[in-house]
């Protein structure tokens, strides 16, 4: 019981720290020509997908609701990442290989730099740049909850979307400076401070999670495209 009282008190504070950003750092590419190649470090993010109901009536219940609401969101959790075990779908991996992907297509060498995570947020440390070869690292940390399918509230016209919500950091490897730093949200859930948005693709939706797991398939596809479109964002913050 304290674990799902836990969980239930969490699911607000979650939404109140999805809007409170950090500082806005925009890169000037000019000023930092040395940057040539970008390590992509292991991304904090979880795992396991969450798939949220935004506004629920369980929530007029207090207590009582908030644990039916936790209880429920934990099987749709459960049912939709059992799709991408399914699929061996790896979050960290794909977000990782679509940073590369992007951060080359605009001008850098770009390569995977493995790091391991004691705690969440971004790295307090980084290796020196004789250990990676690399000038820069990309360093990319979920917000809240992460990533995974979200709805506004109850009927057709506030469907599940897909959602990835993302901070990013590009620190100088020589001296661990900041050279760049911002958020990226794909299809947020109301409005935050100095972030940018990515409205949701009109056809990447699922009147209810029902629709969503009947159409799995497409549902694991249009979450992939929303982590690409998410990373494409980030890679275009360092042009």
């Amino acid at each position: 019981m304290s674990r799902m009282v836990g969980r239930a008190a969490a699911m607000a504070a979650v939404w109140v720290l999805a809007a409170c950003a950090g500082p806005e750092i925009p890169f000037d590419r000019a000023s930092a020509p040395e940057i040539k190649t970008i390590g992509v470090l292991t991304p904090d993010i979880p795992q396991t997908p969450t798939v949220r109901l935004a506004s629920d009536v369980g929530q007029s219940f207090g207590l009582v609701g908030g644990l039916i609401d936790a209880a429920m969101e934990s099987k749709r959790n459960d049912r939709f990442g059992a799709v991408l075990i399914e699929h061996d779908f790896s979050v960290g991996s794909t977000l990782s290989q679509d940073l590369v992907a992007s951060l080359k297509s605009h001008g850098y060498a770009a390569k995977l730099v493995p790091v391991y995570r004691s705690k969440s947020g971004f790295l307090k440390s980084y290796p020196t740049a004789a250990e990676t070869g690399v000038d820069a690292y990309l360093d990319v940390s979920a917000v809240g909850i992460g990533y995974g399918y979200v709805a506004a509230g109850i009927g057709s016209s506030q469907p599940y979307r897909p959602f990835v919500w993302l901070d990013c950091k590009l620190v100088r490897a020589s001296d661990a400076s900041v050279l760049m730093q911002d958020r990226v949200m794909y299809n947020p859930i109301g409005e935050g401070p100095k972030q940018i948005t990515i409205s949701p693709d009109p056809t990447f939706q699922f009147t209810d999670f029902d629709t969503l797991m009947a159409g799995q398939e497409q549902a694991y596809a249009d979450l992939q495209a929303a982590l690409r479109q998410t990373a494409n964002q980030m890679g275009a913050l360092v042009r």
